[in-house]
């Protein structure tokens, strides 16, 4: 077999058809090298009369050079590739990256589905192949690697590398992030001070593409100031922003695309204030079928629709509980037709990494996408309809029942409707390896007092009452202390040294805590609505970086800061976890009083306000 060429870091269609006519023009002038090529990977051509080379035999040529078994099959791979990459998901660390490829390789030895469906989306000598084909063959690392890579939207791995690497060693401190002093000028409504806090970080004029993707710049959080504080109030600032090239009917728009939490009544405002409900974004796919994929709620996507002109596709029909419209979609056995195969759903455009599409999907594979979307919005009508025209409800060509991930996520009139159409809940899913039973038993014992989990522990087969006793009678044992937890108490040694002090107090646990970078900083500094920019000010010789460090060894504990270690460790033990970092921050302020109630007293905040806070989030 002839040496394939790897794909480029950034493929290009336009750029491979200009190669296929550069090389139909060598082939006419008698090119030894391009007739070496032509003869390479296209054995049928005529060689012994140039000028008969078509433009067909030229892109061939090309095709299987990468590996592809046809150009149509190029030209497809080319425009998934243009398609999801417009917004790639680089917010992993590279190892996370490596560890896909490597499970890639793993499920390709075991001839797992989703492996073999992801060598068959995304390596071009897989490129639509069966799941057989796939298997019978060797794969290689870089393979595996280009596999992880598309999986999260990137062209190639080369490209992952330079995003991620960029990522990892560029600056970034979310101490230092300017959005929440941009967001406090906002709420005042303070042009002025929003002025100088863009001279100042002029980064956030113009926002990166992962800015735009996880709402991370000024106009979205304009637009949610605008919410609260009303149109007239906020005015001043939405044409400063506007005067400064950003763009609100633009924000309007992605917001609907990019924000999975909406709720239906964020979904109206929106719509209220201008955005379009049946814009396109970059990618090519309209705002109901991003919602369709990201948002899995039925309220959004029907306040959505309502106001949108949905294309005709199996799996949108499926989603928006249409069951005359996916009725059209099969034939009298049931099977899809071919118009259900025209438009299907691509969850890594739209930001949902790690769901590739089989290029030639068989039957089952086109009725489990109908059949996911449609549960993941709860259209049990649709799900019922399919299940009586044959689709098997236990199906494994996803290796997870739909029944796993129902009872996982709590769709209690899922589960029900399944249930009743035959889904066995014994049957053990991949990643992780439950039954739909084994999943239910476990999210009732984290949510015993939810009346909903009880349903689906009941509708699963099991009865609740001595599952609950018997998981009250185990012992609580103390909780290890979190990676955070952990850090933080390196980080208050390191203020307690840089202060002279010979033991670790209360003052320093919290900066040691603050220091971490993690979601009690936020809490602290955000959810308390203190003076941030002036705190920022004053702190920042005790907000050092992590990696700034004395690196002495660590102090002992004060007495006063070890009662507080244990109080959080016995707010996590009632909650079965480990101790992060909000529970020793609610210990810290739940007194009131002491290092962590005066700071918030001085810059305009309380203890107690927190503490109402971090009661929600606990």
């Amino acid at each position: 077999m002839p040496q394939l060429r790897p794909l480029p870091a950034r493929p290009s269609l336009a750029f491979e058809r200009k190669e296929a006519k550069a090389l139909r023009r060598r082939l006419r002038a008698g090119d030894s090298d391009a007739i070496a090529r032509a003869l390479a990977h296209h054995s049928t051509v005529d060689v012994s009369s140039p000028d008969r080379f078509r433009l067909a035999d030229a892109q061939l040529v090309i095709a299987r050079e990468y590996g592809f078994a046809s150009w149509p099959k190029l030209v497809r791979y080319f425009g998934d590739v243009a398609r999801q990459s417009i917004s790639p998901i680089s917010d992993r660390p590279p190892d996370f990256y490596d560890a896909m490829a490597r499970s890639l390789l793993a499920q390709h030895r075991h001839r797992q589905k989703n492996g073999g469906r992801a060598f068959a989306a995304y390596v071009p000598r897989f490129y639509g192949k069966s799941f057989e084909e796939v298997f019978a063959s060797e794969v290689t690392e870089a393979e595996a690697r280009l596999a992880a890579a598309r999986m999260h939207g990137f062209p190639s791995w080369e490209v992952l590398r330079e995003r991620t690497t960029a990522e990892a060693t560029r600056p970034r401190d979310d101490w230092e992030d300017p959005i929440p002093l941009a967001a406090r000028a906002m709420a005042a409504a303070d042009v002025d001070a929003l002025r100088r806090i863009a001279e100042a970080h002029p980064e956030l004029l113009h926002p990166t593409g992962e800015d735009e993707r996880t709402g991370h710049n000024l106009m979205n959080v304009a637009i949610g100031h605008e919410r609260r504080l009303g149109v007239a109030a906020m005015r001043p600032v939405m044409e400063w922003l506007a005067a400064q090239g950003l763009d609100l009917q633009r924000a309007l728009n992605v917001q609907l695309c990019v924000r999975s939490w909406l709720r239906p009544d964020d979904v109206r405002y929106l719509l209220d204030r201008g955005a379009d409900p049946n814009w396109v974004a970059p990618n090519g796919i309209p705002v109901l079928e991003h919602a369709l994929l990201r948002h899995f709620n039925p309220e959004t996507v029907d306040v959505l629709a309502a106001r949108a002109t949905p294309r005709r596709a199996l799996w949108i029909a499926a989603g928006l509980g249409d069951v005359d419209g996916v009725r059209r979609f099969l034939d009298p056995q049931g099977r899809p037709t071919r118009a259900a195969r025209r438009l299907r759903p691509d969850w890594v455009a739209v930001g949902q990494g790690g769901m590739p599409l089989h290029p030639d999907p068989d039957d089952e594979e086109i009725l489990m996408e109908a059949f996911s979307v449609a549960a993941f919005h709860r259209r049990t009508a649709v799900l019922e309809y399919l299940a009586s025209r044959g689709f098997d409800v236990n199906s494994l060509v996803w290796e997870t029942p739909v029944l796993n991930l129902a009872a996982g996520n709590g769709w209690t009139a899922v589960v029900e409707c399944l249930v009743r159409c035959g889904a066995n809940p014994n049957i053990k899913g991949r990643h992780p390896d439950w039954t739909a039973r084994e999943y239910a038993q476990y999210m009732l014992e984290q949510e015993p007092a939810n009346p909903e989990r009880r349903r689906i522990a009941e509708l699963c087969g099991l009865d609740p009452d001595p599952i609950l006793a018997e998981w009250n009678a185990r012992p609580v044992t103390p909780p290890a202390l979190g990676r955070e937890v952990e850090l933080a108490l390196e980080l208050a040694s390191d203020d307690a040294a840089r202060l002279g002090q010979a033991d670790i107090g209360l003052g320093n646990l919290l900066f040691g805590l603050l220091r971490a970078r993690g979601a009690a900083l936020q809490a602290f500094t955000l959810a308390s609505r203190m003076d941030l920019e002036r705190f920022r000010a004053d702190m920042a010789d005790r907000m050092r970086p992590a990696a700034d460090r004395l690196g002495r060894p660590r102090l002992p504990v004060h007495p006063e800061a070890e009662a507080v270690i244990q109080a959080a460790t016995a707010i996590a033990a009632e909650r079965r976890r480990e101790v992060e970092g909000q529970h020793l921050l609610y210990a810290l302020t739940r007194a009131g009083r002491g290092a962590a109630a005066d700071l918030l007293v001085r810059y305009g905040s309380s203890a107690a306000a927190l503490n109402a806070e971090l009661e929600k989030r606990l």
